[in-house]
């Protein structure tokens, strides 16, 4: 055999072998989010943002101020692929047909979807969120390697959705005296707003409505009004600025809460509860005193080993 049909035989082996190492495709296909949210969505930390559904309406929107969750674009390694999406903690998923439909809400969405991809490989589907903490959904197609992707997502809610306020307040207060109250203000998903204002406003004497902040550090709103310096009632308003419009499945908006607080001259219970005191301590000794007497008394009748101590 020449020298030069060697030499071809061997560049036909090697071409051949390199067709059958080489993948059909180096990388699983692609996935693209439409929206301009901010994050990656590599991970928690850097989780794609989208505004919770707060009109109980899915709006996959680039628009930011109309966004409630956001479109997925899948290209699978082959036409007529089969995905599988998973999604955990408040992420919810949703197919074309359901995004579409004019019943669709916030309660619609699923923890798992399965989807074909079409002739041109591509696939559809739609995200969004109900909880500002972040979670992840995972994008696979059936039977390829490398098959799947994994991407982040959170809610974000502001002070606009504030749908219900829970706050402890003190039923009394000494006069004049600091009147300390905490609280949460939520949305209608029961995410806490950390944004906005919370307005205090009294009634009752000459007591001070003083303010409300949030603590990021004990993650709680906080207020600290003064009482009037009489003893009476007094009444405690507490309203945020902004609030939720209604959406009939989420129950009536409650951005206010509004309690009354007695101002007492605790200085006169504290000289009531020690003339209490004082006179329990009377009534204590007196039966000590009794006591301490039957047992003189029995421990002369009975054997050193039966007799009582002494109070």
């Amino acid at each position: 055999m020449s020298k030069k049909i060697i030499a071809v035989a061997a560049a036909a082996a090697l071409a051949l072998s390199a067709l059958v190492a080489a993948p059909a495709s180096a990388s699983w296909g692609g996935v693209v989010v439409e929206t301009t949210a901010t994050g990656t969505g590599a991970s928690s930390t850097t989780a794609k943002q989208i505004p919770v559904p707060s009109a109980d309406v899915i709006r996959a929107s680039t628009d930011t101020g109309n966004r409630s969750g956001a479109k997925v674009d899948v290209t699978t390694q082959t036409a007529s692929a089969t995905v599988t999406v998973t999604a955990t903690g408040g992420v919810k998923l949703l197919s074309t047909t359901q995004y579409a439909a004019s019943t669709t809400n916030a309660a619609t969405g699923t923890s798992t979807l399965e989807i074909k991809s079409d002739a041109a490989k591509a696939a559809v589907f739609y995200v969004y969120t109900t909880s500002t903490t972040a979670a992840a959904i995972t994008i696979a197609e059936t039977g390829t390697t490398p098959n799947s992707t994994t991407l982040w997502f959170q809610g974000v809610t502001s002070d606009i959705n504030a749908y219900k306020m829970n706050f402890t307040v003190p039923a009394t207060v000494a006069i004049g005296g600091s009147l300390e109250y905490t609280g949460q203000v939520l949305d209608m998903f029961d995410n806490p707003i950390t944004t906005g204002t919370v307005t205090p406003t009294v009634l009752g004497g000459d007591s001070v409505a003083g303010t409300v902040t949030y603590d990021s550090v004990d993650k709680r709103w906080e207020g600290k009004s003064t009482a009037r310096t009489t003893a009476g009632t007094m009444a405690l308003n507490l309203a945020t600025t902004a609030k939720a419009t209604k959406v009939s499945r989420f129950g009536d908006v409650s951005n206010v809460v509004f309690t009354s607080v007695s101002a007492v001259d605790l200085s006169a219970q504290v000289t009531a509860l020690t003339a209490q005191v004082a006179a329990l301590t009377v009534t204590v000794n007196g039966l000590t005193a009794d006591y301490n007497s039957v047992a003189k008394k029995y421990n002369k009748l009975v054997k050193k080993s039966k007799r009582v101590a002494l109070k």
